[in-house]
């Protein structure tokens, strides 16, 4: 039967989905340490990015060889990340004490630094995936794109926003199966197909 056959529409949406769930394995297993993220989520990109462009190959490979080749970049750049918006959460909390007109001014530049933080934030680890640089040339140039294709981030937020939006208004259940099951591979391969084309400019 047609059905059956692994060209068939169905059967490759089928094998696209049990991809998707593998690499949202691997993806969780492998950021347990938290230290690990930056890689984990590096590798992640590096299979998604292939995705988008039916350029995947074999799942396991892939995704531990983009990780074990990406690991000093992508960690250093994490904890550069994860430092900076600990600082900023700290700055929150300390705003918050304030009052008057200098809560209001300080919150303005609080949400300015935040937003400048974002935009290269959204774009590192995707970068990282298919671009070879310095650390300290990576982190500059992904805050160049977010801006010089504006457009595809905020089309990136707006994923990002929705993904979130998801997580605080659906009931926790389903929330912690969808993310569990395929939510974090999910959305990468949605990023990735808006990122294929942000990058292309540069590639």
């Amino acid at each position: 039967m047609k059905f059956f056959n692994y060209d068939s529409p169905i059967m490759q949406f089928l094998s696209r989905l049990t991809d998707l769930f593998i690499l949202n394995f691997l993806f969780l297993i492998c950021s347990i340490p938290i230290v690990t993220i930056g890689a984990s989520a590096t590798a992640l990109y590096s299979v998604t990015l292939k995705m988008a462009k039916n350029e995947e190959s074999y799942i396991f490979s892939s995704f531990f060889r983009a990780f074990k080749n990406n690991f000093r970049h992508s960690t250093i750049s994490w904890m550069i990340l994860l430092l900076a918006g600990i600082v900023l959460w700290m700055d929150y909390r300390a705003i918050g004490m304030m009052g008057g007109s200098f809560q209001q001014i300080f919150s303005f530049l609080l949400i300015a630094v935040s937003i400048l933080l974002l935009f290269p934030a959204i774009y590192i680890f995707p970068y990282i995936a298919r671009f070879e640089n310095t650390i300290k040339n990576s982190l500059k140039n992904a805050f160049i794109i977010s801006i010089a294709q504006l457009p595809y981030t905020l089309l990136l937020l707006v994923v990002l926003s929705l993904a979130g939006a998801f997580t605080i208004f659906i009931d926790f259940r389903i929330v912690g199966f969808t993310w569990f099951v395929i939510g974090f591979s999910g959305v990468a391969l949605l990023n990735s197909f808006l990122l294929r084309r942000a990058f292309r400019r540069f590639e």
